[in-house]
């Protein structure tokens, strides 16, 4: 086995045994404490023009994509913005054959944000393992960077596990995310985790970010976020750890928002800061 998931599992044996209960932490208004928002402060992207993708019903309400870019055409914010009423309405247990509930959004046509190629929005009413940590009400949101069709000869069974298991070259995960077990998925692949994550040090779990592989590449970045978080109107901003290298070139985060739209009465969430990078791929042909 990989000396990497040796490693892995070693301390994820530790992380994901359950809390106390009285482990958590709240602030003066009485939630759970919300991640630490990286210092300085992280200054958002001037958007000078959005471009609005596929939207779809969720729930009691909508979600739609867009794309932010510059004044210059240039993309700088990839995200989904979904009404207060999308909270509402949703279903309160899993599909009989998944955890949770999906839906597939195409990205806006009149601009490429590459290496993204569209987001997968889901719903987990009972949430996932580990227990004590992960397993609350929350959305995952997969700004995929593979096709729909390749996602759906992810099977995470038999042999398609050895994909799964196939990892990326170090440099392309961010330093310190770790690859804990019973992480695959089907039209996912597997799961990288940040233990240095508010969650694992005594804080109840409100927002976080996952990246994600299949067959040794980098297939996804997923803000996950708890409906409970959502309830409270955030307006957060988070740092987006960078690996050492890319494999394919590309706009990628250097930033994280989940914020609420007091005026629109919409959640947003966002990744932001895009920035170039060349990929290692195109440069060593």
């Amino acid at each position: 086995m990989n000396h990497r998931v040796l490693v892995a599992m070693a301390i994820t044996a530790v992380l994901f045994l359950p809390r106390p209960a009285a482990a958590h932490e709240e602030d003066h208004a009485g939630h759970a404490a919300a991640p630490a928002a990286s210092a300085p402060k992280i200054v958002a992207p001037a958007v000078a023009r959005t471009y609005v993708g596929e939207s779809k019903p969720v729930g009691n309400g909508t979600v739609r994509t867009w794309v932010g870019v510059d004044r210059k055409g240039t993309p700088v914010s990839v995200g989904v913005t979904f009404s207060e009423t999308a909270l509402l309405g949703l279903p309160m247990q899993p599909p009989k054959d998944d955890i949770g509930w999906e839906w597939n959004f195409a990205l806006p046509k009149e601009v490429a944000v590459a290496p993204f190629d569209h987001v997968a929005f889901y719903w987990n009413p009972r949430g996932h393992i580990p227990d004590g940590i992960y397993n609350v009400p929350h959305f995952d949101i997969h700004f995929f960077m593979v096709p729909e069709p390749q996602r759906a000869e992810i099977t995470a069974m038999n042999y398609d596990l050895e994909r799964c298991f196939k990892l990326p070259s170090q440099e392309y995960i961010p330093a310190g995310y770790i690859l804990p077990p019973q992480t695959e998925h089907r039209r996912m692949g597997v799961h990288w985790i940040d233990p240095a994550s508010h969650e694992f040090h005594g804080h109840d779990f409100t927002a976080t970010l996952l990246y994600g592989s299949y067959n040794g590449k980098v297939n996804f970045i997923e803000p996950m976020i708890t409906r409970t978080f959502l309830e409270t109107r955030p307006d957060f901003t988070a740092e987006v750890k960078q690996p050492a290298a890319y494999a394919a070139a590309g706009l990628y985060p250097t930033s994280y928002a989940v914020k609420f739209d007091g005026k629109s009465h919409e959640y947003v969430v966002s990744l932001d800061g895009l920035t170039k990078r060349e990929g290692e791929t195109a440069s060593k042909q």
